[in-house]
């Protein structure tokens, strides 16, 4: 009766469902797709920027808001998508919008994470296809339109076309080009599924299952899916993984699917142990490391003292020794004026008054001319403010990877994604980006190729006019091995020097004690040991071990590439392009992996 006689006090917004990720529980360490329904109940349209923001259950923020701007038709329904980096514990997230003049709040628990990534189905919106266990139902609808928000994904079980845009469908492709795997079966009529020439890498025609794609598989079965017992399609799905060169490095359980590797997942900070990869937070930490301005604390200390001195012992002993008046206020401004000159110039030379970012990028070159990147960078800024924080090209993803304080500002995604944050003066901002860049991409060809049981033995590589100039390593993996390869103009060599993967993994800047090591509970703390200093060279089997997708020198002791393909490896300065666009900084550093898959088809004498 009383929502009938005041319509007024009805929410103009509802929240009906929410999504975590692809199945029921998000992956932990991961930025994850995380989906609302949302109606609007009014006869208004509603246009209004919406908040996803994390925060402790006593109501105080965490991290950085997740901000999304949206329009709801009347009386409609419409399915929103924010993209945050979730970590292993159950946290509270609030969901926020204006409602005319008054801020609308709602809160709710997330699930607690995964550690392992996650296989689904991809079903029609509404549909009623059959459950298998096991695997989790996803619609194909609520696929994430950026690359960067399907790294929680590692298995997709298809038997029909999506209907897709062009964005999710290239999504799609590229994260099967970069290592996704896609079981497709027989529709219910009995046919697989005949993709279009924008789906071109998943027909079958005139090809044997499975097809690499990238550092993809595709595999194709002529069944039906919902009509395959469970038991014989996890021994399909066994057999099949079993039957690929490229082995991805989980053991098989008797009882349960496969659960494949979790894609550049560091383990729980509670696990973490030297044979695990530095995690998202320790990168940041390093990097903050270096951008930070230092204080000479030493030399602050001394100088502080000596201005006590002064205006102690010395603002007496010159009242007792003149009685002239104007002796003691000139001493007095004097000094003091001398002091803060000092100060400031021990401020000025502290600071160096100039702004820094010093990053770490893994590039993996797409099939589109497009690179996939994974940044972590830490902005350092002389003088505060607020800044937006961009990159060119399309399809961003920003966030702090920040668990313990709020950070002031918003995140915004998708083709014009940014980071809008405050950051006082002489601190730094860390943060993670995952997106797209068009960039001048090049390419590499084989030139002469030749291996043994041993390994390789001979490989020449032809590099185009696009290759990176300032190149500072150049390593090729094939089987277990990384060879070291150098550059002579336009080719590149093997000259006989080659280490194994879990060795050259097995050195970690980060966990070394004479390294950068983050500990106590704060992962932004400061580290209590710090001998040496870590540079960004130092930090390279940790790109490697990311750009990898492995979670432990167990795994590298697994990994073994087939003997038809291998994987370049070029380490190289950043080059403005793949720098941030906005702020202009005036000192930029960092280096960024470059990562091609190279088949090999041609042997040489």
């Amino acid at each position: 009766m009383l929502l009938f006689l005041y319509p007024q006090i009805v929410e103009a917004i509802e929240i009906h469902e929410i999504r975590w990720g692809f199945g029921d529980r998000p992956v932990a360490y991961k930025i994850n797709p995380v989906t609302i329904l949302v109606e609007n109940t009014e006869s208004q349209p509603f246009e209004s920027e919406i908040r996803l923001q994390r925060e402790t259950f006593r109501g105080q923020q965490i991290g950085i808001a997740l901000s999304t701007t949206t329009y709801i038709a009347p009386f409609e329904k419409k399915w929103v998508q924010f993209y945050p980096y979730l970590t292993e514990s159950a946290d509270n997230w609030k969901i926020s919008w204006k409602h005319g003049t008054e801020q609308r709040v709602q809160s709710f628990l997330s699930p607690r994470a995964t550690a392992s990534a996650v296989m689904v189905q991809l079903i029609q919106p509404d549909s009623l296809s059959k459950v298998i266990p096991g695997i989790k139902q996803y619609p194909e609808d609520l696929f994430p339109p950026i690359l960067g928000a399907v790294d929680p994904l590692s298995v997709v079980f298809l038997d029909h076309l999506p209907k897709w845009e062009k964005s999710r469908r290239i999504t799609f492709l590229q994260w099967i080009y970069s290592g996704g795997i896609v079981h497709i079966f027989e529709n219910p009529n009995g046919e697989l599924p005949v993709f279009p020439e924008s789906f071109s890498p998943l027909n079958v025609s005139n090809t044997t299952s499975p097809v690499q794609y990238g550092a993809g598989i595709i595999h194709f079965y002529r069944k039906n899916l919902a009509e395959v017992p469970p038991l014989e399609l996890k021994q399909l799905i066994i057999n099949n993984i079993h039957s690929v060169d490229y082995l991805r490095t989980h053991e098989l359980e008797k009882n349960d699917f496969p659960q494949l590797p979790n894609p550049s997942s560091p383990p729980s900070p509670e696990n973490s142990t030297i044979n695990s990869i530095a995690s998202d937070e320790d990168i940041l930490v390093a990097l903050t490391e270096m951008s930070t301005s230092k204080q000479i604390w030493y030399f602050i200390f001394l100088i502080s003292f000596i201005y006590l001195l002064v205006a102690g012992p010395g603002y007496f002993l010159v009242t007792k020794f003149s009685n002239n008046h104007y002796t003691f206020y000139g001493f007095y401004l004097g000094s003091t004026m001398l002091f803060c000159l000092i100060f400031l110039i021990i401020g000025q030379y502290s600071a160096s008054r100039t702004s820094q970012i010093h990053s770490l990028i893994i590039a993996n070159l797409l099939p589109d001319k497009e690179f996939d990147i994974t940044e972590w960078s830490s902005l350092g800024i002389a003088s505060g403010g607020n800044f937006k924080i961009s990159h060119s090209g399309d399809s961003h993803i920003y966030t702090t990877c920040q668990d313990y304080s709020k950070v002031n500002g918003t995140a915004t995604s998708g083709s014009e994604g940014n980071m809008l944050v405050d950051i006082p003066t002489n601190s730094s901002r860390s943060f993670l980006h995952r997106g797209n860049i068009p960039e001048s991409t090049f390419g590499v060809s084989v030139n002469s190729f030749l291996s043994n049981d041993m390994g390789l033995e001979v490989l020449s590589l032809e590099t185009d006019k696009h290759f990176p100039q300032q190149v500072d390593q150049v390593h090729f993996l094939f089987g277990s091995k990384l060879y070291e390869l150098e550059q002579e103009g336009h080719r590149l060599e093997f000259q006989g020097t080659s280490r194994n993967l879990s060795s050259v993994l097995g050195t970690n800047a980060l966990l070394d004690p004479y390294y950068l090591a983050p500990t106590g509970a704060l992962p932004f703390s400061r580290p209590k040991d710090q001998k040496g200093v870590a540079s960004l060279k130092h930090l390279f089997p940790i790109l490697l071990q990311r750009a990898l997708k492995l979670t432990s020198l167990d795994d590298s002791r697994k990994l073994h590439y087939p003997e038809s393909q291998g994987k370049l490896f070029i380490l190289s300065a950043i080059p403005d392009g793949l720098f941030l666009q906005t702020p202009v900084i005036s000192r930029k550093e960092g280096l960024v992996l470059y990562c091609l898959e190279i088949p090999l088809t041609r042997q040489a004498d």
